[in-house]
């Protein structure tokens, strides 16, 4: 046992306070999809967008951010207009540099990386650029084990798309994410993140969430305060609140969620997205 935590539990057997008190930092997470850079979008191109997404970071003192939709480029933006986070993750059509990544960005001065990786959603996850399942594209899951540099807490967080065509692709999708999450969290506190291409209500969701060894919950409804931010969360660039809720934070069960909200954030008619971002802010 390090020096460090040796001392903080001493400090919690003379001053009364249990262990576990100290160590439950409260997480504000992230689930944003912040739509491919395409000059179709006219005004809301990426480009007039890139400094708004960057300001939810900070503006909301985001810990993780699991993005999707995101292009290298995309990435590259984020990252050069906000220096206190690092990013993970690959393009899934090479595993590399192409295509769009599930990326997550984290608050680099609170936590680092023990372990990263990605896996498709295919029959062959290990296989870069794979699809199954009558997937329109390959599709992926980008994860890490995260270690909190304030009390040596750790914490497994996954980020993830669906397919947004084909719902055998989707089920199929939540059999592998569920067993894929089983095999690589060590038993820690998870937290999913993603863009799931289907309401709460649908098969696959359902499947996510009645696994019987494993019990993901979707963080809204855990939260102890009242939802804000309207009823959907893909808004298609449009104001009214017709869309769909299909973007989500479904935690584990050693997880609390305190809030959660969705953000319809526009500045002078900019968009920030196609979809409002999700926020969650937990305790684990």
């Amino acid at each position: 046992m390090k020096l460090g935590l040796v001392a903080a539990l001493l400090f919690c057997m003379l001053s009364g306070v249990s262990a576990q008190t100290v160590s439950r930092f409260p997480l504000n997470v992230l689930s944003f999809n912040i739509r491919y850079n395409t000059p179709q979008d006219g005004l809301n191109a990426w480009p007039n967008r890139k400094e708004i997404a960057a300001n939810v970071f900070t503006a909301y003192q985001v810990d993780f951010a699991g993005l999707q939709e995101a292009l290298a480029g995309q990435i590259a933006d984020l990252q050069d207009q906000l220096p206190a986070y690092a990013w993970i993750g690959v393009g899934r059509d090479d595993g590399k540099t192409q295509g769009e990544f599930s990326p997550i960005f984290y608050n680099k001065q609170k936590f680092e990386v023990l372990k990263q990786g990605t896996f498709w959603l295919s029959e062959t996850p290990g296989v870069p650029g794979s699809k199954s399942w009558e997937a329109a594209f390959p599709r992926i899951a980008t994860y890490a084990v995260f270690q909190d540099k304030r009390n040596e807490s750790q914490v497994f967080v996954i980020n993830t798309h669906f397919d947004h065509i084909s719902e055998t692709a989707r089920q199929n999708s939540a059999k592998l994410l569920i067993g894929k999450i089983k095999e690589l969290s060590n038993d820690l506190p998870v937290i999913l993140t993603g863009d799931f291409n289907t309401p709460d209500a649908s098969p696959s969701i359902k499947t996510l969430t009645s696994d019987p060894t494993f019990k993901l919950t979707n963080s809204e409804s855990l939260s102890e305060n009242p939802h804000t931010g309207g009823t959907s969360t893909f808004n298609n660039f449009k104001t009214d609140q017709r869309g769909p809720v299909i973007d989500f934070i479904f935690v584990g069960p050693d997880v609390a969620v305190q809030r959660h909200d969705y953000l319809p954030i526009l500045k002078d008619q900019v968009f920030i997205s196609d979809h409002w971002p999700v926020l969650s802010r937990l305790i684990y």
